[in-house]
């Protein structure tokens, strides 16, 4: 089935399109994106899989390592600085906090960075990132993560103590606030459909501290969209990432004032191959499929698990439609780090 946009459903795009555009406009960003989102065709694959494969290039955000993080950096950082923060404090070295040290900086703010394990022990190429961005490390000497949330608080707490005006950021970057920078992705998606006639049957993205997912799912529920949006989990099994998502959602829905449909979240484990961070033989071959047809790279955590379960779902003829958008949600960093 061709899942093109008839002119009803374009003119039904356009309104909710707006609707959401209404209701974000209520919250700062920090304005660190570029656009507008680039979404293109992939030719080669398309031809090999027997789909209409599209692709979302969250990898291209235009700032700092990119990738999702970005997105609900936008957010988050806006809303710092709208309540006049001027510390953000976060843990571990993720692409979240080397982004969001960019992002303090870029927009005057200190950054604090918790981690586990001592200076020695750490990734030096992530290392000599967070330098570049002069974000303040502390270290947890003998990688005791169990101890690392201690640290955490006690440092929020020094730190208020001098006077400073903490914004803390979670993990990930995934709750209420962060979750709009994919409301405001999907308000993307509803553009490019508009513009270009094409509907998306299928929504496939990867899924972990469930910001991205959270935020899409919200997104089609406010708009009416009619596609399926999968995340193949990375980090979870699916009956627990599917419970975390949608306690996010329903938190955000309830902060904008909307409603969630439940039904809409569905997420797929069968890509998460030995676990959270550990590379998979399907992800890894994905991640070469991509790089083969399309010269994209995939990181093996994320992106690559993600393409996995994309792979399956157009070998075993699976998707709704006929047409797919494939969220690139970025984790570059990873082949290097």
């Amino acid at each position: 089935m061709h899942f093109a946009v008839s002119d009803k459903e374009r003119k039904n795009i356009k309104e909710n399109a707006g609707l959401i555009s209404s209701l974000l406009k209520r919250y700062p960003r920090a304005k660190l994106l570029q656009t507008p989102v680039l979404i293109h065709k992939l030719p080669r694959l398309s031809s090999y899989l027997g789909y209409r494969i599209y692709v979302l290039r969250e990898d291209l955000t235009g700032f700092a390592l990119g990738g999702n993080k970005t997105r609900k950096l936008d957010y988050l950082v806006g809303d710092a600085v709208s309540k006049k923060a001027d510390t953000l404090v976060t843990m571990k070295a993720t692409s979240f906090s080397r982004n969001a040290a960019a992002a303090g900086r870029v927009c005057g703010l200190d950054v604090h960075v918790v981690l586990a394990g001592g200076e020695s022990e750490q990734n030096p190429a992530s290392q000599a990132f967070f330098k570049q961005y002069c974000a303040k490390l502390h270290y947890v000497a003998g990688n005791r993560t169990e101890a690392v949330p201690d640290v955490y608080n006690h440092l929020v707490e020094s730190l208020k103590g001098q006077g400073k005006v903490v914004y803390e950021l979670h993990p990930g970057g995934s709750d209420s606030i962060g979750t709009l920078g994919y409301l405001h992705a999907f308000d993307q998606i509803l553009d490019y459909s508009h513009r270009s006639g094409v509907r998306f049957s299928d929504i496939i993205h990867s899924s972990s501290s469930a910001g991205t997912q959270a935020g899409l799912v919200l997104g089609q529920c406010m708009s009416g969209y009619d596609t399926r949006i999968v995340g193949m989990a990375a980090s979870r099994e699916a009956d627990a990432q599917s419970q975390l998502v949608q306690e996010l959602a329903l938190s955000t829905a309830k902060m904008l004032k909307i409603q969630l449909d439940d039904k809409k979240i569905v997420v797929d484990d069968r890509f998460l191959g030995p676990g959270y961070a550990i590379t998979s033989e399907e992800g890894k071959k994905a991640s070469r499929t991509f790089a083969h047809f399309e010269g994209i790279l995939l990181d093996h955590v994320y992106t690559g698990k993600a393409a996995a379960g994309l792979l399956h779902y157009a070998t075993n003829r699976t998707f709704q439609g006929d047409t797919v958008l494939f969220v690139h949600t970025g984790g570059n960093s990873g082949l290097f780090y």
